[in-house]
């Protein structure tokens, strides 16, 4: 379980966020963007409530790409070493996604789905008792709390 305040940084140290509440969900994602971003086979992604993110905007470089679903992907990274820690969707304006490989504590998150698996890699495998979605994951269960809810979501 992730205890809170949590802390996620970057590998140089100057960008730093704190985290102070649960995620709404775990997740890994195997699309060809996210590979791209983690340069790595997947990435690992928590999502919580935007608000519950501190950050110091002077230490983030942030970029922006198209998504597959015609929504705007802001990718907010450390603005000395570049790498990424945290995501925003234009689709879910009130909830910020952080990469879990930048928690200091990554152990502590338990991944229980994954999406975009239509994407991943031939050797990689998933547990029985995981959710598994071809392409983007069904939240809404865990989103009924979601202060960044879209209207007409359940």
């Amino acid at each position: 379980m992730m205890q809170l305040p949590a802390t996620a940084l970057c590998p140089c140290g100057h960008a730093r966020l704190t985290i102070t509440a649960l995620p709404f969900v775990s997740y890994t994602c195997h699309c060809d963007e996210c590979k791209k971003l983690t340069a790595s086979a997947f990435a690992t992604l928590i999502q919580l409530p935007f608000e519950a993110i501190q950050f110091r905007a002077e230490r983030f470089a942030t970029s922006s790409r198209a998504c597959d679903s015609g929504n705007t992907l802001a990718i907010y990274r450390c603005a000395s070493c570049q790498s990424p820690l945290f995501l925003r969707n234009s689709a879910r304006p009130g909830i910020g996604t952080v990469l879990v490989g930048a928690l200091q504590h990554p152990e502590a998150i338990a991944v229980d789905a994954h999406i975009w698996t239509k994407r991943k890699l031939p050797w990689v495998a998933f547990p029985a008792n995981h959710e598994v979605y071809d392409f983007a994951g069904d939240w809404r269960s865990r989103y009924r709390n979601d202060p960044g809810r879209l209207e007409g979501e359940v």
